[in-house]
């Protein structure tokens, strides 16, 4: 166990209510861990503790702590996020909050939507207003309508605020052009359609969940009465990531736990995008009645936070001190185009680790997306250099996966009467990937042989020329015939469930040595995914609208290939490393709160560090319920709100940096268009020093 400083013990023993205030890596969550273990160790039952934790990934460091500790079983802890508990409360209370909320058959148990199935829900609704003419001139693909469409429901939720209100206010602060408000109509009418689908089927999405307990369950006499007698003591960890829902229920529970402590991140709120509210989490600076602030920085030196200066002096027409910002800075790669970023980049990775005895785990490489030409040419470069790394991705398109593609394209011709023809190119891309040693050339003289699309079917291998059948291989065309038989036998013998066929599908053809010689651990991989995304839609199939299993497949496979379905993909090739370098977006890694010893800011010119994402049909700031509600969204507002988070997100970048920074950057963005970003321009003082 480590030392705490005076301010953590203090902390660690305050009675009643306390709020713990300081930087990121200034102890904040130190203390409240051991918090906990003074609470255990004194005898207090696990099961009266609730923790409240900004982010799931969050969980596990409160759980090693314990581990660690040695102090024994606790299996009753709770350490969660608020959404999940709303959503678990929700449905242990349905009986008493279904009928009051709405819900048109109270007595019918609530099926609870993933993202992936509210927005193969929110699809089935724009689609015919798509044909009807909704959304016209709205340069946006349908995914991305359907996903921002559920941002706004999510967002008026978590900003207790009702569909009604959220769509109003969008209305009132719009000074654009005018067919915007048109868009904004449609958005709200798919919205309410939406709402109306949830509450007839019993349907549970994010944002009625934590409606419903906002509004209908948290202020219920026998909840109340439940929540006292269950919870004694309440822990929350970066409430500034709380949003406004979550922070009026932590409130409500300060009266009624016996001790409550909030550790609040002066810097934080990064998840403003996701309806996080930091200017109302400081009302609990005064709520409590002791207050620890936190003011040293155990995780970064002096220089570092120059540096941030020197960006938010930029940014922000302060004044603050930079003499040591050079310091923080401990090289600067260029290149003309990515490529040539990279690979200058991997010597110096190199001689960090050899060198300067910096361990993989304790370098972050952090950029502002990670599309996937960067991705591979960064994780190739990675390999060649031999460096271990792992990617933090948060979420992704399942569609860009080609053995997901290969698998889909067998589940459609396996079923013909679903009316989905795979192209010639996924077919020969799914036979290479299928059968262990038939290349891409064999593979499309195959195809082009043996399959016809208009059919959706794979013809007899006896259409194929003795001459065709020598070429390719006798035995690999045993296989394609193997695979063939299999298919149709699917097909003609009554199909298995969704998730059954595509279990069925790799364990009893694909994963046979005559298929795959090794194990395969990527297919393995996909076939674990598939069936766990096909098993989500399956159950929840006839609440949604879809009665058939044709329905449902085609919804499966349509949804995988528009992008809806879009929980993180398994990954593929090698495992991952978890001790090697990680990549990550700059959300991913400020979410994730990990600190590191030396970062690579790639692409330190783009925009992307200073860019917030463009969403016309949901504006997260409009919607944030601490903003006056018919204040008219200028694009001054937005360039001080994209100034301020820059200025936020490079102190939080730093205050998780120990050794230093490297600065990547690429003259030449991927269009060949010259970078010249905003952070670039802040750092220059310290880059022509280098």
């Amino acid at each position: 166990m480590i030392n705490l400083t005076p301010t953590q013990a203090a902390a660690v023993a305050a009675p009643q209510t306390s709020f713990l205030h300081g930087s990121a890596g200034s102890g904040k969550t130190t203390a409240l861990q051991h918090r906990l273990l003074r609470l255990l160790n004194e005898g207090e039952p696990a099961y009266t503790i609730l923790i409240l934790v900004a982010e799931p990934d969050h969980r596990p460091a409160y759980v090693n702590f314990l581990h660690q500790s040695g102090i024994g079983p606790y299996a009753d802890l709770n350490v969660t996020t608020y959404t999940q508990l709303a959503q678990e409360l929700v449905a242990l209370f349905w009986p008493l909050v279904a009928r009051p909320a709405g819900f048109v058959h109270p007595f019918q148990p609530p099926t609870f939507l993933s993202y992936d199935l509210a927005q193969l829900l929110m699809w089935r609704i724009i689609t015919p207003m798509l044909a009807e003419g909704a959304f016209t001139n709205l340069r946006l693909r349908p995914q991305q309508i359907v996903s921002q469409l559920l941002d706004t429901l999510n967002r008026a939720a978590l900003n207790a605020l009702s569909l009604d209100e959220a769509v109003q206010r969008q209305m009132d602060t719009w000074v654009g052009e005018p067919e915007r408000l048109l868009h904004l109509a449609d958005a709200a009418n798919a919205a309410r359609q939406f709402r109306r689908a949830c509450l007839q089927n019993s349907l549970l999405d994010l944002s009625l969940a934590v409606e419903v307990f906002d509004t209908q369950l948290v202020q219920h006499p026998e909840f109340h009465r439940y929540f006292s007698e269950r919870y004694r003591h309440l822990l929350v960890d970066n409430v500034e990531e709380q949003t406004p829902a979550g922070q009026n229920f932590i409130a409500s529970l300060m009266e009624a736990t016996q001790t409550t402590a909030v550790a609040h991140d002066s810097g934080g709120g990064y998840k403003r995008f996701m309806a996080a509210d930091p200017r109302g989490a400081i009302q609990f600076r005064t709520r409590c009645a002791a207050v620890f602030d936190f003011p040293d920085l155990f995780t970064a030196p002096a220089d570092m936070m120059h540096l941030a200066n020197l960006v938010e002096n930029y940014l922000l027409h302060t004044t603050l001190p930079t003499g040591a910002a050079k310091d923080a800075v401990i090289g600067v790669v260029n290149g003309r185009y990515r490529r040539d970023m990279i690979a200058n980049l991997m010597p110096i990775l190199n001689d960090i680790i050899e060198k300067d005895n910096v361990h993989p785990r304790d370098i972050a490489i952090i950029t502002p997306y990670l599309d996937g030409a960067l991705r591979y040419t960064l994780t190739h470069a990675l390999q060649q250099a031999r460096l271990p790394y792992f990617l933090l991705r948060r979420r992704s398109s399942p569609r860009e996966e080609p053995r997901i593609r290969a698998w889909l394209t067998w589940l459609a011709l396996a079923h013909p009467a679903w009316g989905i023809r795979p192209t010639p190119y996924d077919v020969a891309e799914a036979l290479t990937l299928s059968i262990h040693g038939l290349d891409p050339a064999r593979a499309q003289l195959l195809t082009d042989r043996l399959y016809a699309p208009e059919q959706g079917r794979l013809l007899p291998i006896g259409d194929l020329p003795d001459a065709q059948v020598n070429r390719v291989g006798a035995d690999m065309a045993a296989l394609v015939e193997e695979l063939r038989l299999w298919l149709e036998n699917s097909a003609v013998n009554g199909a298995p469930p969704l998730d059954a066929f595509l279990h069925s599908l790799f364990n009893d053809l694909l994963a046979q040595r005559r298929f795959h010689l090794e194990p395969d651990l990527a297919g393995a991989a996909v076939c674990d995914w598939l069936v766990q995304a096909a098993g989500r839609l399956r159950r929840a199939a006839t609440a949604i609208g879809l009665h058939t299993a044709a329905d449902v497949g085609a919804a499966f496979i349509n949804g995988i290939h528009y992008g809806l379905v879009t929980a993180n993909p398994p990954e593929l090739g090698e495992p991952p490393d978890p001790d090697g370098i990680m990549i990550s977006t700059i959300y991913g890694y400020m979410l994730a709160g990990r600190p590191a010893r030396v970062q690579v800011w790639l692409e330190t010119a783009a925009t992307g560090w200073w860019d917030i994402p463009k969403q016309p049909l949901s504006n997260a700031f409009v919607l944030a319920q601490s903003r006056p509600p018919d204040l008219p969204w200028t694009t001054g507002e937005e360039f001080n709100i994209r100034n301020e988070l820059l200025t936020h997100l490079i102190r939080g970048l730093v205050v998780r940096c120990q050794d230093g920074i490297i600065l990547a950057n690429s003259d030449l963005d991927r269009r060949g268009i010259r970078q010249d970003g905003i952070l670039w321009r802040a750092l220059q003082p310290v880059i022509s020093k280098q």
